[in-house]
């Protein structure tokens, strides 16, 4: 989370001059979706934390199905 809003705060919301807290609400939106769009900085951000991603494992089926 740290990341994210570290990058927010650098790039959308550091020239954000709104005289309203929709205007806020917005540019981190924008923020937000800049971010999940681009792949390298999301697993980026991932990987500063340590934390990996496993795929789930499938669950045991019934015996009787």
């Amino acid at each position: 989370m740290e990341l994210l809003w570290s990058s927010l705060k650098k790039r959308g919301l550091a020239t954000c001059a709104g005289d309203h807290l929709a205007d806020v609400a917005d540019a981190t939106g924008q923020g937000i979706h800049r971010i999940s769009h681009n792949q390298q900085l999301s697993w980026s951000f991932l990987a500063h934390t340590g934390l990996t991603i496993h795929p789930p494992r499938p669950r045991n089926q019934r015996k009787d199905q």
